[in-house]
């Protein structure tokens, strides 16, 4: 299977106008398309407070939902528009990337869940649910080809790596690791009040327990129980919160 943005470009039966749709707001629709381009062309990069109302008052036509309060800034990349839920009083920072690819591809934000500058949503046929009230810093990654759930009023702190799926077949040495497609072991699920320190990677088939605190710099490959403080490469429980 090749990569999803690759298997979108690449399709000689498909007018090529249809192919970017599909991969821009997630349909063939001619009028969906014209709206997102005019509408990202012309006010993506508007500076100021005008640039954030025009983008306020704009913007959520382009999604499949969106509530009241929306904040965009300048230079956010968004693809599969069609596929992505927006909750109230959402915000998305300078230079952030909201990216659904694929039929079953979906990207949820809950209410006044915020992504900082330069970070990066990726669901590659997969689900992405952000919870009600989440922080996720600047320069992180969230990417899945399964399911990636963060519960409400989670932190994740800068520079945070979330890859749920998305893990390359290598077995046969005779064929580019490329061309083997992927496999998944079920997605990540953070709980609710979970505080990712920076820095941190959470890998493929993780559960993290509700109020669970994560040190920077630690690798989480394997499940955290709830209200326990870890740290480490990998990461090992080493109290409970209010010991």
């Amino acid at each position: 299977m090749k990569q999803q943005i690759q298997k979108n470009l690449n399709q000689p039966q498909q007018a090529s106008w249809k192919q970017y749709a599909q991969l821009t707001v997630g349909s063939e629709s001619i009028g969906a398309l014209i709206k997102h381009e005019v509408l990202t062309g012309l006010l993506g990069n508007f500076p100021g407070a005008l640039g954030l109302w025009l983008r306020r008052k704009l913007y959520p036509c382009l999604f499949a939902e969106c509530g009241r309060g929306l904040i965009i800034g300048r230079n956010v990349t968004l693809r599969g528009t069609k596929k992505i839920l927006m909750g109230a009083n959402v915000a998305i920072d300078d230079g952030a990337v909201l990216d659904a690819r694929g039929d079953e591809a979906v990207i949820v934000m809950g209410d006044r869940a915020l992504v900082s500058r330069n970070s990066i949503l990726r669901s590659r046929n997969g689900r992405i649910e952000i919870g009600e009230g989440c922080d996720i810093g600047a320069n992180c990654i969230l990417a899945t080809d399964s399911k990636l759930l963060l519960g409400k009023k989670g932190l994740v702190a800068a520079f945070c790596y979330i890859i749920a799926g998305g893990n390359h077949v290598y077995q046969d040495p005779t064929i580019p690791i490329i061309d083997q497609g992927f496999q998944s072991r079920g997605g990540v699920e953070i709980g609710p009040d979970v505080w990712l320190g920076s820095h941190c990677a959470v890998m493929d088939g993780v559960t993290i327990g509700r109020g669970t605190v994560v040190g920077a710099h630690s690798l989480v490959n394997k499940e955290l129980p709830e209200h326990r403080v870890a740290w480490g490469s990998p990461a090992k429980v080493q109290k409970r919160r209010g010991e």
